[in-house]
């Protein structure tokens, strides 16, 4: 998880009023993402349930996301963050969500579409935002962003990350909230990298610059 998804989840959850029953797939945090990736703290009066496929940090329950242990309509919030991509079923893990979603439950989905391959233990799927959307058809209500840095209009040809916010009624109000704290919130998501890592983008930019006097494909073999 990025520092401007993590602002932007933080924003959105922020809309959803007290939900008691949470339950996050694919909740194991990664070496060094325990700030980031630690998205129980933001419901500390809810009941939370981590569920990921391998044992770890923030992790309550070893199971897959293909078929949840868990009864029709049980939380009221699903959490499913920069997840959706290791899926080797994607289509069966947000059927399960739709599922185990209250008839007024919420759920927050994110992936991406322009992000390097990363192995947690293995990396499938790019998701358009109209892709992610096509995957959750039973819900009722739904709002997709994208978010990206504001290069070559990434945003909206080729953006970073994608989130999905559904239910299954209709909620416009709760839509209409999100959607301005979003937009009011501008500043907070725009998180700048690390000088050290806008360096090392100064001189990708610099080598790719030069490469291009002699320029020919590569290939790679998997």
């Amino acid at each position: 998880m990025t520092k401007p998804l993590r602002a932007a989840i933080e924003i959105i959850c922020g809309d959803i009023v007290n939900p008691r029953q949470i339950l996050e797939i694919g909740s194991r945090q990664a070496v060094n993402q325990n700030d980031l990736a630690n998205v129980r703290e933001l419901f500390p009066s809810g009941k939370f349930i981590g569920l990921d496929m391998q044992e770890g940090p923030g992790v309550d329950i070893v199971a897959s996301a293909n078929k949840l242990p868990f009864p029709n309509n049980s939380f009221d919030l699903v959490l499913c963050l920069e997840t959706l991509e290791h899926a080797d079923k994607p289509w069966m893990v947000s059927a399960e969500i739709e599922r185990v979603l209250k008839p007024t439950g919420v759920t927050i989905v994110s992936s991406q579409q322009n992000f390097p391959i990363h192995k947690h233990p293995s990396d499938y799927f790019r998701y358009t935002p109209y892709g992610l959307n096509l995957l959750f058809q039973k819900l009722k209500g739904k709002l997709t962003v994208a978010i990206s840095p504001p290069f070559d209009d990434e945003v909206k040809l080729n953006p970073q990350h994608i989130i999905l916010v559904g239910m299954k009624k209709y909620d416009e109000k709760l839509l209409r909230r999100i959607k301005k704290s979003l937009k009011n919130n501008i500043a907070t998501i725009s998180v700048h990298k690390p000088y050290i890592h806008r360096f090392q983008d100064f001189f990708k930019f610099i080598k790719r610059a030069v490469a291009e006097f002699h320029f020919r494909q590569e290939i790679e073999f998997f």
